[in-house]
C-alpha cells in the first residue's frame, strides 16, 4: 500500500515536471520582452517585443518588434527566421548611421544564436558620412529576458 503512494507522488512529480519545464531550444526562441545590450551606441539602448510571426505561427519565425528607450531614435521591426539554431532578420534603419550633425540610413542584419541569445550586428550603407564612400559596420549585441 504504502509503495502504491510512493509510486503515484513520484508519477504527479513527473507529469508537473513535464508541464512546467522551460521549451527546448528546438522549440525556438521564448516569446517576450527582452533588453538588447550592444557596444554600438553609448548612451542608446532598446528593448525588443518577440511575438510569434504572423500568418505562419512557426516556432521557426518570430516577429521582432524593437522600441528605443530615448525619443529621438527610430523604431524598427522584421520577420525573424530560424535557420541551423540562428535566428536572422534584416531591416533599413533611417538613422543607423550616425554623423556629426546628421545621420544616415543603413541596412542592418541582425543575427543571434537561439540559445545563447549572444548575437551580431551587420550593418551597411550606400554613401557614408559627409559623401563618403559606402561601407560597413559591425557590433555585437546580447538579448536578456526581461
Amino acid at each position: 500500500m504504502k509503495l502504491n503512494r510512493i509510486g503515484s507522488a513520484v508519477a504527479a512529480l513527473m507529469v508537473a515536471a513535464t508541464l512546467l519545464a522551460p521549451p527546448s531550444a528546438a522549440a525556438g526562441m521564448q516569446l517576450g520582452n527582452y533588453d538588447l545590450w550592444t557596444n554600438r551606441y553609448d548612451r542608446a539602448s532598446w528593448f525588443w517585443f518577440v511575438s510569434l510571426c504572423y500568418p505562419e505561427k512557426s516556432p521557426d519565425c518570430v516577429n521582432v518588434a524593437a522600441r528605443p528607450r530615448l525619443k529621438f531614435y527610430d523604431y524598427y521591426e522584421g520577420k525573424a527566421y530560424l535557420v541551423d539554431g540562428r535566428y536572422t532578420f534584416t531591416v533599413d534603419v533611417p538613422d543607423g548611421l550616425r554623423c556629426w550633425g546628421h545621420n544616415m540610413p543603413t541596412r542592418e542584419t541582425y543575427s543571434w544564436d537561439a540559445t545563447t541569445l549572444l548575437g551580431t550586428i551587420d550593418s551597411r550603407f550606400d554613401v557614408g558620412c559627409n559623401n563618403g564612400p559606402p561601407g560597413t559596420q559591425f557590433w555585437t549585441f546580447k538579448l536578456q529576458r526581461l
